[in-house]
């Protein structure tokens, strides 16, 4: 079974992982989020929020909201998935496939880290003590601009620049701006002190460590290609190198999936008057009940198909995801064998679900798509829309 994990608490990082029957949160999930190197890949990869969290999480939830159902018949992720609301504590000793769906998302959760956050104030307070104006300073002519310049003064002397080596001293005498000048160099210290702190609060800069040394060796690992040992571990923990896309992703990739199949928008309306109108806003969220939060225990007595038809909800069963593997092997065979074309198609089966669909599948979209109106009567298509907007997580 196949499974999404979501690292830094991103709604574009949700990668897939293989599970085997008696995989747990204790034996499988933790490992890909464990610092030792031969296990997991906190050592080498940034996998919390921000530099401002711990690297292990405290626990891990499953994401119960009822999910996003694309043309293809296949459930992405809303961008409300990881809301608290929809949160569900995983039981770690428990084998996940008597707890998840297949394809559902694993949200781990992230607890601050009080060092790091020490650390990191530490620092900015004292780099500002060091720009604090001559005019009020106990030690002025510490910045770290002034050290530079004692640094470089017989540098130019050794090279017979005496004139470099007159204005580095002239310019680190202790009031060599006027008061003006030192409070608004100040201020702009401030103002950009401000603006890194934002960038890693945010996730925008997202270093492994403040350790400098550890931040250098990790971009040489980027640089390297992947080693024997890292695949090694990329298998235990059941990689799969895929990432599930969210709804802007899937839309404009279907869209342009749409155009190209057809060779241009005017070719696709000829062809079908409304493919234009379907590529540019596929699919719908569903229901209360409907799929990620059908019922478990009927995953294999439960009929997707009868159930649509009998009482109007889209759930989840075996006989569905049975139904999307055949129409998967059903695409892989059209392939004729190229393992190209056949990789490129698991790929974006993972990443985007199906994009050409047997008549089956076409009519379980179509049935529900059908009843869309009729159950939300008052939703319109923007309201829909404002909801699957993004928000910022705190």
């Amino acid at each position: 079974m196949e499974v999404y994990v979501r690292f830094n608490d991103d709604v574009e990082h949700d990668y897939a992982f293989q599970l085997d029957e008696n995989d747990t949160i204790d034996n499988k999930i933790k490992n890909i989020f464990s610092e030792d190197s031969n296990v997991g890949l906190s050592s080498v990869m940034v996998l919390r929020p921000t530099v401002f969290h711990e690297r292990i999480p405290i626990g891990y939830s499953k994401s119960v909201h009822p999910g996003y159902l694309t043309e293809g018949g296949c459930l992405i992720f809303h961008y409300e998935a990881g809301s608290e609301k929809y949160r569900v504590k995983l039981d770690e000793k428990t084998p996940l496939m008597k707890q998840l769906w297949s394809g559902q998302l694993i949200l781990p959760k992230w607890k601050l880290s009080k060092k790091n956050i020490f650390i990191y104030v530490t620092l900015m307070l004292l780099w500002l003590y060091t720009d604090l104006p001559d005019c009020i300073s106990p030690t002025p002519g510490i910045c770290l601009t002034n050290c530079l310049s004692r640094a470089l003064i017989p540098v130019a002397e050794r090279f017979e620049l005496y004139h470099v080596a007159d204005k580095l001293r002239e310019e680190i005498a202790v009031n060599y701006s006027g008061v003006l000048a030192q409070w608004g160099f100040f201020f702009l210290h401030i103002l950009k002190i401000l603006f890194i702190t934002l960038t890693l609060t945010i996730g925008m800069v997202n270093p492994l460590s403040f350790n400098p040394w550890i931040f250098i060796k990790m971009r040489v690992l980027t640089d390297t290609p992947v080693t024997p040992h890292l695949k090694k571990v990329l298998h235990s923990i059941g990689w799969l190198g895929a990432r599930r896309a969210n709804y802007d992703d899937y839309q404009q990739n279907f869209y342009a999936y749409q155009i190209g199949k057809y060779g241009g928008v005017v070719q696709a309306r000829r062809a079908d008057k409304n493919i234009i109108s379907i590529a540019a806003r596929p699919g719908f969220s569903l229901g209360k009940g409907e799929g990620f939060q059908s019922p478990l225990e009927e995953r294999f007595t439960a009929s997707t198909f009868k159930t649509l038809e009998e009482k109007k909800m889209f759930i989840l069963s075996e006989e569905y995801f049975a139904a999307l593997e055949e129409n998967l092997k059903e695409n892989v065979d059209l392939c004729q064998g190229d393992i190209g074309k056949m990789n490129n198609e698991i790929r974006r089966f993972r990443r985007y679900g199906l994009y050409e669909c047997n008549d089956k599948i076409k009519k379980l979209v179509s049935d529900r798509k059908s009843i869309q109106k009729e159950l939300y009567p008052d939703v319109t298509y923007l309201e829909e829309q404002e909801r699957l907007e993004p928000k910022k997580e705190k």
